[in-house]
């Protein structure tokens, strides 16, 4: 028996050899894009991607592995460097080798030097390896070329490949790194900002896999092993004491190597196409949970109910709510045309569409490549999910807008100028006709010129103007910097990955723009109104509760200021729509979900994106108040020079500048209450996700 027990390990020990792992590695950085040898793309070859491999120098299995890896990848654009083993110099047990500085503090031992120079510790040249490493990294960029793309860790030492990824993981932040055999270290909590997202290839797991056999019906009752060596002992003994069949053996050498992925709290197991490694077993780890999950029946038929009775409800109240903008409430249709237009009923039905489908994409096909998984930090699904949660509120804030701003023209348009018809042909510009310090003109008449300007053609020129400017701009700011790198696994998920962003990237420009656009219209119409003089018609001063003694022409001034704060209390709270989209869209990206990162070309767009509607919103609020302070100095003088022998006009006056001087709405609100301030000040708090979810269910 001793004889058979010690085969059986021998056996289970060689059943898969170094080069199955490395090729095995090599297939999934193909599968992550990365390619290792040289490629045809249909027109030449092509230089496979900069590959660095870390091995051990100082024993046969390190140099093996350095040899078979050259051997298997068959291209020069791998980079080998070694070391030596055992790169703290510490032995197995010692306080720092196990990661227990306690026992060093008691014993009243002074801490070793950082990064000496001299001694066992052999640390120090790893900050030297990644300076040339990432000088090479830079040299590769600024000659046009990707740049270091993977960087492999084949070597015997669990600790040495733990110092290595603390040194090298910051400077390669979209590199992959991957190594050979599962340890438990990966899976420390303590270690996982480092280890995260490792690609790990083995023969085994730190736990038999499920075993579906007629021949044996196997349970593990032992915990999970330390490493991958352990569990191929453990197996080699069930084999060499006959537990297992040869039915069993063989179900294993078709599962092996094994790939995993470290996620937050554990290893997953990839899905492979070998037979034998898409088995559901039930877990959140198998390929196809959730869609078995989904389609059981009692959980398909009652999330059916759940969902019909959530979008009746959210109707139902929708239809009750009257609008107090229209006669009576509204009609029938125009409620409908309100929940059309209602963001949480958007919400509300929309959400769940998009999570159901991409779920189920996730898991259709060769889309399983890519794990499902919500919050394990190795899975790009959640980020696709928000960014088509962006692309329909992005879609539907400019709906919404459109809708607003429409409902608000012909409540000010029956307002202020009942009968109001707009000639087709009728256009202005900031002409001398506007801008001169002279010009009269009556407020229908700029009334009637802002509408024509704000038809859908003359607005559609303009976004589509814009957007093309600034898509030029942003295709050379990507094409300077480095490329921006997807963690996806897979090509269906590299394909979901440009199919969800570039619309949302390009529904987000449009809605930035539509904001955009839309402030600095009314800048520019604000502007008109405190460079001219602008003519009422007598009846305003009935509409806004005013009787004379004060004649049209000194009551100007006050009806610029109220009606300038009617139309922009609609027009300034549209900063938030690009806020909140861009918002999600700064989730999605987060590393929360997989291994997101922020190059310099990303931040450069985002914070431009930003920025264009923060500067029109201040514009806005700038051009508000040089209307008030006009209005101020026009009322004073006026005050001065007619209402001192008239005590009815000099109340009057006083009474009128106290006002215009306590307008808050719309424009004319309090810096603090601007919503652009708002938008700037929340984040700075660690509030800005509670503000915009806030804005986001607030009166819609």
């Amino acid at each position: 028996m001793p004889k058979r027990i010690h085969g059986g390990l021998s056996f289970c020990r060689t059943i898969k050899t170094d080069d199955l792992v490395l090729k095995e590695l090599i297939a999934e950085l193909k599968l992550r894009h990365v390619y290792v040898a040289p490629r045809w793309d249909g027109k030449h070859w092509v230089e496979g991607d900069r590959v660095v491999i870390l091995t051990e120098w100082d024993n046969p299995y390190g140099r093996s592995l350095a040899s078979t890896f050259r051997k298997e990848a068959k291209g020069a654009s791998v980079r080998f460097y070694r070391y030596m083993h055992g790169i703290d110099g510490r032995l197995p047990g010692d306080p720092a080798k196990s990661g227990d500085d306690v026992a060093r503090a008691h014993s009243g031992q002074a801490p070793p030097v950082v990064e000496a120079t001299e001694g066992l510790d052999q640390s120090d040249f790893l900050r030297r390896l990644g300076r040339e490493l990432k000088d090479e990294d830079t040299d590769l960029w600024r000659k046009g070329k990707p740049g270091i793309r993977a960087i492999g860790l084949l070597g015997s030492d669990i600790f040495d490949k733990l110092m290595i990824l603390r040194a090298l993981r910051p400077q390669f932040r979209d590199a992959i790194f991957f190594t050979n055999n599962l340890d438990a270290h990966f899976e420390r909590r303590d270690d996982w900002s480092d280890v995260r997202n490792l690609v790990v290839a083995s023969p085994f797991g730190l736990r038999l896999a499920p075993i579906k056999s007629k021949s044996v019906h196997f349970r593990q009752r032992v915990a999970p092993f330390r490493d991958n060596t352990q569990t191929s002992m453990f197996f080699g003994t069930l084999v060499a004491t006959e537990r297992f069949k040869n039915d069993v053996l063989e179900e294993e050498l078709r599962r092996q190597p094994r790939l995993f992925e470290i996620e937050r709290s554990r290893s997953r197991e990839l899905h492979k196409e070998e037979p034998g490694g898409d088995e559901d077993n039930g877990s959140t780890t198998a390929p196809h949970w959730f869609r078995n999950w989904f389609f059981s029946w009692r959980v398909g038929l009652r999330i059916g109910l759940a969902a019909i009775g959530l979008t009746l409800l959210a109707g139902w109240i929708g239809l009750s709510i009257v609008d107090r903008r229209l006669p009576g409430g509204g009609g029938p249709v125009d409620r409908l045309k309100r929940i059309c237009s209602s963001t949480t009923f958007t919400l509300i039905c929309g959400v769940p569409v998009i999570v159901l489908a991409v779920a189920l994409f996730a898991q259709a096909g060769k889309a399983v490549d890519e794990p499902l998984a919500f919050f394990s930090g190795i899975s790009i699904w959640p980020s696709e999910m928000l960014r088509l949660v962006a692309l329909l509120l992005a879609v539907h804030f400019m709906i919404k807008a459109h809708f607003d701003l429409r409902a608000n023209e012909r409540e000010i348009t029956r307002r202020f100028f009942p009968g109001l018809e707009i000639s087709a042909k009728w256009s202005w510009g900031l002409g001398a006709k506007w801008m001169s310090d002279e010009a009269h003109f009556s407020a229908r008449e700029a009334w009637a010129a802002y509408l024509r300007r704000n038809r859908f053609w003359p607005r559609f020129i303009r976004v589509g103007a814009l957007f093309g400017m600034y898509a030029a701009f942003s295709f050379g700011v990507f094409s300077i910097f480095p490329r921006v790198i997807t963690p996806a696994r897979g090509d269906p998920a590299f394909i979901a990955d440009i199919i969800t962003l570039i619309p949302t990237v390009i529904a987000m420009m449009l809605l930035t723009f539509y904001v955009v656009d839309a402030i600095r219209l009314n800048s520019n119409f604000i502007r008109i109104l405190t460079r001219g003089a602008t003519e009422w018609e007598p009846q305003i001063s009935d509409e806004l509760g005013r009787i004379p003694p004060l004649d049209p022409g000194e009551m100007a001034r006050y009806h610029d200021i109220f009606f300038v704060a009617h139309r922009t209390e609609e027009v300034a709270p549209l900063i938030w729509y690009p806020l909140i989209v861009l918002a999600i869209m700064i989730v999605a990206r987060s590393s929360f979900f997989d291994h997101w990162t922020w190059p310099i070309s990303l931040i450069l767009i985002f914070a431009l994106n930003a920025a264009w509607a923060f500067g029109s919103a201040m514009f806005l609020r700038r051009s508000a108040e040089q209307l008030r302070s006009a209005a101020i100095s026009n009322l004073q003088w006026l005050r001065a020079k007619s209402g001192y022998f008239v005590p009815g006009k000099r109340r009057t006056f006083a009474e009128l500048i106290g006002e215009i001087r306590g307008v808050k709405k719309g424009a004319f609100a309090p810096l603090t209450e601007q919503p652009f301030i708002r938008a700037i000040v929340y984040p700075s708090g660690g509030l800005g996700l509670l503000a915009v979810i806030q804005r986001l269910f607030e009166s819609f």
